[in-house]
């Protein structure tokens, strides 16, 4: 045990990351805020829905019910736009990028924005039915 030396820690730190595998786990800047913006706007439409949800429970008026449901319609029709050109950066950065894990933003995309596509013929449609149709 005499014989056996003790190695001294080093005094520089261990080395870090290159730049290039941090850039190459992050997202493209215009990915980047595109996808922000669909998170926002998916966050503040499931907000919206559930606002018109208890306020048709809790009886309000036909009036904020129908700003309600246009706030949602609106807001579903720029998630609707926003997933849709993202769902074009993903194609786009998949193939000059040559990534495949962009396939999964792909898909991701894909399904909000039919959702969003739905909630819009959704909310449409309700807001038509309540105004009545006159023949």
């Amino acid at each position: 045990m005499e014989n056996e030396e003790k190695q001294e820690p080093s005094p520089l730190p261990p080395p870090k990351q290159t730049a290039k595998k941090r850039t190459m786990r992050r997202l493209p800047p215009l990915l980047r805020l595109t996808r922000r913006t669909v998170v926002f706007l998916s966050l503040t439409l499931i907000a919206t829905i559930l606002f018109f949800i208890t306020g048709n429970r809790q009886t309000f008026l036909d009036s904020n019910l129908t700003m309600i449901l246009r706030v949602a319609a609106a807001n579903s029709i720029a998630l609707s736009f926003f997933s849709l050109l993202a769902a074009l950066q993903c194609i786009f950065f998949t193939f000059t990028n040559k990534r495949i894990r962009l396939v999964l933003h792909l898909v991701c995309y894909v399904l909000v924005f039919i959702a969003s596509t739905a909630v819009i013929f959704i909310s449409l449609t309700i807001n038509l039915l309540s105004e009545g149709i006159d023949f």
